[in-house]
């Protein structure tokens, strides 16, 4: 129940910033975004939303095999979407659908809960590194172009950005030095391991930890493959950015594109389902500092988020798939269970 209202609030929240964009900027842009979503070039951003997906999946598989299993990469597929379009409509709007997909890759694989948490959670961290070396690298084209409304406000973002950059940094240099990020946090908070530790899912967590340790090491081709693959889906995303800014407003260079990108990236950090409003006001913002106009920066929203509603639709319906198919098997091992049993 917490949870819907938590999620019924900040999706209230993100109607009112919506309509505030909205009223500001004219309903002009929304006839804009739905005629260019429904065009040719609309259906060019699906296409390359589809396929950065695809190479999420790849890397996620590359990290299953190096934990010496490999499903099918149409069954993983599925899967992927799932934690895509539940962590899409869940505050934050980068995370959340983790644990569904970690739970239906040990229904379904019989991976063992450490490996299939290990390769998920592997998954999310080079993620979000990618993800804040563009965010970074937006806000220091920010910053060199002069187009923060306020001290206040550039000091927000930094104290958010450094927070998440220490978190990565610890983990890095505990993980590649083959160290307890788990031990040092516990010693930190004054917490005995051993309380957590001998528990059934204590152990499960810090062996979890220990594949997650294992697989980032220098040394290893697989730790290098997946982060490339990393690379190349937000890449992709970059790619996919600046050509949706081409098709709203021609006459923008790649430094400004990337600007606008980190900042786009930074509005999923708000708890906000879809990043719905808060998405408008900071492309709308980033457009009027480079001049385009903040009417585009919204139809440029609108576009970029339907493209990612399409592939969470198919990871809902994904979601509908799976599920039946796991009820299905309990009902099955419990009528087996039965039979034995009589």
């Amino acid at each position: 129940m917490k949870k819907v209202l938590k999620f019924s609030i900040t999706l209230a929240i993100g109607f009112f910033i919506f309509w505030l964009v909205l009223k500001r900027v004219g309903l002009n842009s929304l006839n804009e975004a739905l005629s260019l979503f429904l065009s040719f070039k609309g259906l060019i951003i699906i296409a390359l939303t589809f396929v950065t997906a695809l190479i999420g999946v790849l890397k996620w598989k590359s990290i299953l095999a190096s934990y010496g299993f490999k499903p099918p990469s149409k069954e993983l597929i599925g899967l992927w979407l799932v934690d895509f379009g539940v962590s899409y409509l869940t505050p934050v709007s980068i995370s959340g659908g983790e644990a569904i997909r970690i739970y239906f890759t040990k229904k379904k694989f019989n991976i063992p809960w450490e490996k299939s948490a290990a390769a998920a959670i592997v998954d999310k961290i080079l993620d979000a590194t990618l993800l804040l070396m563009f965010v970074i690298v937006g806000l220091l084209f920010f910053v060199f172009y002069g187009h923060f409304p306020s001290g206040i406000m550039l000091t927000l973002v930094l104290l958010m950005i450094g927070g998440v950059s220490g978190l990565l940094l610890l983990f890095y240099s505990k993980a590649l030095n083959r160290e307890s990020v788990l031990e040092w946090f516990f010693k930190f908070l004054g917490i005995k391991k051993e309380k957590i530790k001998n528990s059934e899912n204590g152990k499960i967590i810090f062996d979890t930890e220990k594949e997650i340790i294992k697989f980032f090491n220098l040394k290893r081709k697989d730790f290098w493959k997946a982060l490339g693959l990393s690379y190349l889906r937000y890449f992709l995303l970059f790619f996919r950015t600046a050509l949706l800014i081409f098709f709203v407003k021609e006459g923008i260079g790649i430094s400004k594109a990337l600007a606008i990108y980190g900042f786009v990236n930074g509005s999923l950090l708000f708890p906000i389902p879809a990043a719905f409003g808060s998405l408008e006001a900071v492309s709308a913002f980033g457009f009027s500092s480079f001049g385009l106009g903040e009417a585009s920066g919204a139809t440029f929203a609108m576009v970029f988020r339907s493209a990612d509603l399409v592939v969470c639709l198919f990871g809902l319906l994904f979601l509908i798939k799976h599920g039946a198919e796991i009820a299905e098997m309990k009902i099955l091992g419990f009528f087996d269970k039965f039979k034995i049993n009589k």
